[in-house]
């Protein structure tokens, strides 16, 4: 499809996203949106206002140098339910990298998260941008379907401890493994997801490399092209129930998950009904 007739469709499906979610999208540019984006954040992330994961300044100065700084406001109360930060890749090499997207978990369920995302993707289009890239913790479930079975993303590399340790509320102790994911814009399953709200979770079950047991992850031999790896439903409520099990998530997250694609294996999705990351490897094992 033509970039420019995919950069108009874009650009309606984020106005669409919003009026459904009951959200005006627009830029935090001035030091009254800054601070109260530091608030924000403070509260998403459970950090308290002592340790917002972003300073109000430094916020004002992403905007300022002309990244990516967007909120969403409730339509009748002008409340910022949802924040988005991204930042420009160098001239030569033309992309953004999402830094982080959050929005209040009083108002999940509204596909607030959508609107804000495809608003940066409408973003970086009109700025002649195709490529987004982000991290996310492959143990969220949710964030994993969303990434890439609501957005179209394609996991390309596992990342160990990539920020090392966060003092958040959302991360605990817990190592910070990432998954980097690629956003191409203008790839005809990402315009089908975005634009036509087809979710990409259409795929056939596979054996699994790593199952979850009464809650525990095995691990299991198999060999054959595509596999499973299971991720826990709710990471987040593991972590602050049993860090010990957490931890074990992540370690066998990262051996198996990580292990396929350090051997040439590509993420093809995520099979929401099973908590499960579809995976294909370069061969057969």
């Amino acid at each position: 499809m033509d970039a420019v007739i995919t950069t108009i469709r874009a650009r309606k499906s984020a106005a669409a996203a919003a009026s459904r979610a009951g959200v005006v999208l627009r830029p935090l540019d001035s030091t009254a949106d800054s601070f109260a984006c530091e608030r924000f954040l403070g509260a998403v992330w459970r950090t308290g206002p002592s340790r917002p994961p972003i300073a109000a300044d430094v916020i004002k100065a992403i905007a300022d140098a002309g990244s990516h700084v967007s909120g969403a406001f409730d339509e009748r109360t002008d409340t910022l339910l949802g924040v988005c930060i991204g930042l420009w890749g160098p001239p030569d090499r033309p992309g953004m990298h999402s830094h982080l997207a959050g929005v209040l978990d009083s108002a999940r369920g509204r596909q607030i998260g959508l609107a804000v995302k495809l608003d940066q993707r409408a973003h970086a289009l009109e700025a002649g941008v195709s490529r987004i890239t982000w991290t996310f913790d492959p143990l969220v479930a949710r964030n994993a379907y969303f990434n890439l079975g609501k957005l179209g993303g394609t996991a390309t590399e596992y990342l160990p401890d990539y920020y090392g340790r966060l003092s958040d509320g959302l991360n605990g102790t817990d190592d910070t493994d990432r998954l980097m994911l690629q956003w191409d814009l203008l790839d005809d399953r990402v315009i089908a997801v975005c634009d036509e709200g087809i979710p990409d979770d259409h795929h056939s079950p596979a054996p699994y490399a790593l199952s979850a047991v009464e809650g525990r992850p095995v691990s299991h031999s198999v060999k054959v092209k595509k596999v499973m790896v299971a991720v826990p439903s709710d990471i987040e409520t593991v972590r602050l129930n049993d860090p010990v099990l957490a931890g074990q998530w992540r370690a066998a997250v990262r051996e198996v998950l990580g292990g396929l694609l350090a051997d040439g294996a590509r993420v093809l999705g995520f099979v929401r009904s099973a908590e499960a990351y579809l995976v294909e490897s370069g061969e057969s094992r």
